[in-house]
């Protein structure tokens, strides 16, 4: 396993927090990307499909959680949406197993990685499960502007039923 060091996990909002558009909604939900790491030049110039040749020649098992992380955001981006999500999920499995950060290092990155992930999910359709997972997000990092910005987008798009429902 690759270690990474701590100046590795800082974290940049793509494109000063790089919007897109939902679909026909005008929802303009926000990823955030790790800074220095393969790619990352890449996707806060806008360029997509250089940061897509970077971290997509590689088999997902060599990446790490930054570099996994980066190529869910370019997933995104590319509105590649089912490939995000299990990028997203390798991230998280990936932040989970290394050992060379510290533990407020891990919430916060995984923070970001689940928001990135409920971005996915939100953009699949999914907004229960995006909602779900901005829940688990701000758990871990109530400061994470991206979460909330994208927890409140989401919020909005879930059925009042549904709101219900899960009380």
């Amino acid at each position: 396993m690759k270690h990474l060091s701590k100046g590795k996990m800082v974290t940049a909002c793509v494109g000063l927090c790089t919007l897109f558009m939902a679909g026909a909604a005008s929802a303009e939900y926000r990823v955030t990307a790790f800074g220095q790491s393969a790619g990352f030049k890449a996707i806060l110039a806008g360029d997509i499909d250089s940061a897509s040749a970077v971290l997509g020649r590689r088999d997902l098992s060599e990446l790490d959680f930054v570099e996994a992380n980066n190529l869910c955001v370019t997933q995104i981006l590319s509105k590649h949406y089912e490939a995000a999500v299990a990028t997203c999920s390798i991230a998280l499995d990936e932040v989970e197993s290394d050992l060379s950060i510290g533990v407020m290092t891990e919430r916060t990155a995984k923070a970001s990685i689940i928001s990135n992930l409920a971005v996915a999910l939100a953009q699949t359709g999914d907004f229960t499960a995006a909602g779900a997972a901005l829940e688990k997000a701000l758990s871990l990092n109530s400061l994470d502007r991206n979460a909330l910005v994208n927890y409140d987008l989401v919020s909005a798009r879930i059925p009042d039923t549904e709101l219900v429902q899960g009380l």
